[in-house]
């Protein structure tokens, strides 16, 4: 234990510190610093410009004419491709028109032909002609008359249907003139005389 009357003896210090030579800087750093900066520089440089796919103006312009003229041609294209479908809606409007026409001209052909063959018929129910007929199957009841004058001699014969010519109703023989007859449902008519015309 230390006694409390005796004061602490003093703390020795260290003598001041003499200057020495100034101390020379190492001439490592600014080579150092250099080379950061020029490294940070292109870096930035790298990066403000996309890495190494710079483009130059020249290069821009030409993509975009060539954008452009792209551009112009596939306008191009379409407004043919346009101008096409118009022509063909056209051409089908008129393949439209022409097969109504035809169609109307077919259906009028038709109505015709079935006008003239129901003629045709009513002629031919209305006409006799070479042979023997069945009246009221093969020609109509009525009155007839030869189309043209007899000019030698013919026979014309009327019998009752059925009896194959033995059941003679009326005939003649005829040597010259229009003849005429006139037929009733249930006979048979012999024609030898030429064409007989209903009256």
């Amino acid at each position: 234990m230390s006694d409390p009357n005796i004061p602490p003896s003093p703390v020795p210090t260290e003598p001041p510190a003499t200057p020495g030579p100034p101390r020379r800087r190492r001439r490592w750093v600014w080579p150092t610093v250099a080379a950061l900066a020029l490294l940070v520089g292109i870096g930035i440089g790298s990066a403000g410009s996309g890495g190494g796919d710079r483009v130059s103006a020249q290069e821009y312009e030409d993509v975009v004419s060539q954008r452009d003229a792209l551009a112009d041609e596939v306008d191009t294209a379409q407004a043919a491709a346009q101008t096409a479908q118009d022509e063909l809606a056209s051409q089908q409007a008129t393949l439209d028109e022409r097969s109504s026409a035809l169609d109307a001209r077919e259906a009028d052909l038709k109505e015709r032909e079935a006008a003239v063959t129901k003629t045709e018929e009513a002629v031919a129910a209305t006409q006799i002609d070479i042979g023997t007929w069945t009246v009221g199957v093969d020609v109509e009841p009525g009155t007839y008359r030869t189309a043209e004058p007899v000019t030698t001699t013919c026979y014309w014969g009327i019998y009752r249907s059925g009896t194959n010519g033995d059941d003679i109703i009326q005939n003649d023989i005829v040597q010259g003139g229009y003849p005429t007859v006139t037929l009733k449902e249930g006979q048979d008519f012999e024609n030898g005389c030429g064409l007989f015309v209903k009256q």
